[in-house]
């Protein structure tokens, strides 16, 4: 049984933190930020490229989390850039240098300054991504034969947007994403506890684990930014107008008191947390510290 499914099964909830690779060849500066880490958060979640933003190879630097902080390591693994032989050769590399487990997911669109340098390649959709996790897990490489007998099993989950306004059309791909295998899903930013809760006994209803996304706000030019150019998070234009007319010490404050609380009130009900950085790991990493803290002092 995998410790990190372990964990989430567990009573008390799950903390992860969601950062993106290095943008160069250097990982030292990042690695020394996300020590801070240890003994405190269950897994770091590593991004894909995300917004199609090139960055250092998730299988690089998870091996370099796993090696040098011992931190497990959830990998988010895009359709958006590989096809399924590229796919199925990262998930062989993901199995050999002992990633905790796999997010599937289709991925972000390519940003429109980079529309006509680079091509989405979407050979495959998560669907068939989660076909080629179970073929894997069961020995089959996709060549005709059942060639790997000693792979040990790849974990594999899924994302959803419990924020989507056609909320009932994302259960149905939440329950197809059970069916094909995902044993997590994360979650894209919440923001409020009815959302949340709606979310979570659906979830259940699939035997999916819920690991819900946080997200701190850093600025009040990051609210302006999530409230006019994510779709996703339209919903959450309550909360986030309430950052207009702060200064940066004053979102900080506000955002961790205001997601410290959340988190508090969902505890006993969620399987995890993944704290995602946005931009930058400084303010999650602050923001996971007194989670951490917080659960270790109530054992909840």
């Amino acid at each position: 049984m995998s410790a990190l499914i372990d964990n989430l099964n567990s009573s008390v909830p799950s903390l992860w933190l969601e950062v993106s690779a290095p943008r160069g060849i250097s990982s030292t500066a990042l690695l020394t930020r996300l020590a801070a880490l240890v003994d405190h958060v269950d897994a770091i979640n590593l991004t894909d490229n995300a917004l199609g933003k090139i960055k250092m190879s998730g299988l690089v630097f998870g091996a370099a989390i796993k090696q040098q902080l011992k931190i497990p390591v959830v990998l988010n693994m895009s359709c958006r850039d590989r096809n399924r032989f590229a796919l199925t050769s990262d998930l062989l590399g993901a199995a050999a240098i002992g990633i905790d487990a796999i997010a599937a997911l289709t991925g972000d669109k390519i940003p429109p300054e980079e529309s006509g340098r680079a091509i989405p390649a979407h050979d495959l959709d998560v669907f068939g991504l989660l076909k080629i996790v179970a073929a894997l897990n069961r020995g089959d490489t996709g060549e005709g034969k059942a060639a790997l007998k000693t792979i040990p099993s790849i974990v594999v989950g899924a994302v959803a947007n419990p924020n989507r306004k056609n909320i009932e059309r994302e259960f149905e791909l939440l329950e197809r994403k059970s069916v094909g295998g995902a044993r997590f899903v994360i979650t894209q930013p919440i923001f409020e506890a009815e959302t949340a809760r709606r979310f979570i006994a659906q979830a259940n209803q699939f035997a999916i684990k819920t690991v819900l996304g946080i997200l701190p706000v850093k600025r009040e030019a990051m609210a302006n930014y999530l409230m006019d150019r994510v779709k996703d998070l339209s919903g959450a234009r309550p909360h986030l107008d309430r950052y207009g007319g702060m200064n940066e010490e004053q979102v900080r404050a506000f955002s961790i008191k205001e997601n410290m609380a959340l988190m508090q009130s969902l505890a006993g009900e969620v399987a995890g947390f993944n704290i995602m950085s946005g931009g930058g790991p400084s303010l999650a990493i602050e923001l996971a510290l007194q989670f951490s803290l917080w659960r270790k002092e109530h054992g909840t």
